[in-house]
């Protein structure tokens, strides 16, 4: 099982499934792994975690973020969708987000679940995201 936790802004659209995917630096998961998806309760690492839900992990992807929009699997997919479906009112405040938190360009894995594929007409990669 692999845990991933969310920042208190994404918690209730994770807890609702209203936010299906996550970004992030490394992935260390695999397409069929039990995702448990949790927030802190409080100050990160120093309370406990609450379960937000658990669901399968169905796809792992490489992403890219950058100042001019988002890239899966090296393609270009539509950086206002890319944003809304993780949980941003639009790419703005997506490239605001990665590049206070992570710097641009931003290079990692999208990890989704209750998702077939990781862009229209892309399958999902069976490969273990390394980290």
């Amino acid at each position: 099982m692999r845990v991933i936790t969310f920042k208190e802004r994404f918690a209730e659209p994770v807890r609702s499934g209203a936010k299906r995917q996550t970004i992030r630096k490394s992935a260390g998961c695999e397409v069929g792994d039990i995702l448990s998806l949790r927030r802190w309760t409080g100050r990160p690492r120093h309370s406990k975690q609450e379960l937000l839900r658990t669901e399968p992990c169905e796809s792992v992807c490489a992403i890219t973020v950058t100042d001019d929009g988002v890239s899966v699997e090296g393609a270009a997919v539509s950086a206002q969708a890319m944003a809304k479906a993780d949980g941003f009112a639009d790419f703005a405040e997506m490239r605001e987000f990665f590049r206070k938190t992570h710097g641009l360009p931003f290079s990692g894995y999208l990890i989704r679940w209750q998702s077939a594929a990781c862009d229209a007409g892309r399958g999902a990669s069976k490969k273990k995201a390394e980290g």
